[in-house]
């Protein structure tokens, strides 16, 4: 059944997205167990979702911004969450007797000094709430905190103090305020398309934030470009800024005005 109110996110109470999803929706809250199915829960069943974008050490998730190209959602708001990872094993496991760590990939990395010094195989699942289900007597997960009858044998092993993850509440109701623009557009295979479209934002004196490239799905060795910008000015003066890109693009995609808050440093 669809609810407006209820919000999808990836994982469970466990997981950092549900701590961004308390802190960015509130209200009501469905975890689910890929980012697929958080994406496809919005309109289905749920009103809108919340999803990791991009760690400040490892970058962008990408599968989210391959999905939100394609989607029909925007981005409503953002939240910089501090990501303080642990070693989670079952009550009574030391850290001698763990043979296998499991974990989302961009916890694994966010952790690649603690976990080399560790030595033991490392393997992947779909969030770091479905790692705590694997826990057992050999097997600990990389995840923000334990489950009943699991412990934390080492806290804040993630390699930078100041790990970080960007958090998007994604939704099908376009904002119409906010602080940074994004988007996202393909050009033509040709010298200086680039620099043509960009300099559409610098003819208005907008500063760029943020550009990231991913490879076209295509296959063809083209780019899909995603640039993040800050603007002030009214609603007219954006679509006149977005027209004039647009204008250099083969494909273009809004994705969303908004703000980004930043989390104090308590991860409850």
């Amino acid at each position: 059944m669809f609810d407006r109110d209820l919000t999808a996110y990836l994982g469970d109470g466990n997981s950092y997205s549900h701590a961004a999803a308390v802190r960015l929706a509130g209200g009501a809250l469905k975890g689910y167990g890929t980012l697929q199915a958080v994406l496809a829960a919005v309109g289905t069943e749920c009103g809108a979702a919340v999803l990791p974008v991009e760690n400040n050490v490892e970058g962008a998730v990408n599968e989210v911004y391959d999905a939100l190209f394609d989607s029909e959602l925007y981005i409503d708001s953002q939240l910089v969450l501090p990501v303080r990872h642990s070693l989670i094993a079952a009550d009574g496991v030391e850290i001698g007797d763990i043979r296998r760590v499991v974990s989302h990939p961009q916890a694994i990395a966010q952790c690649r000094r603690f976990l080399g010094e560790l030595g033991v195989p490392v393997m992947s699942a779909a969030s770091t709430s479905a790692a705590l289900k694997l826990v057992d007597g050999e097997t600990a997960a990389v995840a923000f905190r334990p489950c009943d009858g699991q412990i934390a044998l080492a806290s804040g092993i993630q390699d930078s103090a100041l790990n970080a993850t960007r958090f998007a509440l994604l939704s099908p109701v376009m904002s119409d305020s906010g602080a940074t623009v994004s988007v996202a557009f393909d050009l033509l295979n040709e010298p200086g398309a680039l620099v043509t479209a960009l300099k559409t934002l610098y003819d208005r004196n907008v500063n760029m934030t943020r550009i990231l490239s991913r490879p076209h799905r295509s296959g063809d060795g083209q780019y899909r470009f995603f640039v993040d910008f800050d603007f002030e000015g009214s609603g007219d003066a954006l679509d006149a800024a977005l027209s004039e890109l647009k204008r250099c693009c083969t494909a273009f995609r809004f994705l969303g005005r908004y703000d980004c808050a930043h989390a104090d440093d308590d991860n409850k």
